[in-house]
């Protein structure tokens, strides 16, 4: 059983094997999305340790929601999909 588990929101990546690689050496496991909706990003994300972005919109109700998160991190540049004041509060 994995230590960590990062749920991975939506991805313009051919495969997530470089994150899954990096990941793995702090025991975690990645899975993503099968679309970029709020239903099922949540429904992966609601447990999660960490989230990773890419374009997909991360509200404050959604942090809200997401009982163990402590990271949410972004493929690429800028967080402007991300609720920043939500996010600080956790």
């Amino acid at each position: 059983m994995a230590k960590y588990f990062v749920a991975v929101a939506d991805s313009v990546f051919p495969n997530l094997d470089p994150a899954r690689e990096v990941l793995s050496a702090i025991g975690a496991e990645i899975q993503l999305s099968p679309a970029p909706t709020a239903d099922a990003i949540m429904a992966l994300a609601k447990d999660a340790d960490g989230v990773l972005v890419t374009y997909a919109k991360i509200t404050g109700d959604m942090i809200r929601q997401m009982t163990k998160c402590r990271v949410i991190s972004r493929f690429g540049i800028g967080v402007d999909n991300v609720d920043i004041p939500v996010a600080s509060e956790k």
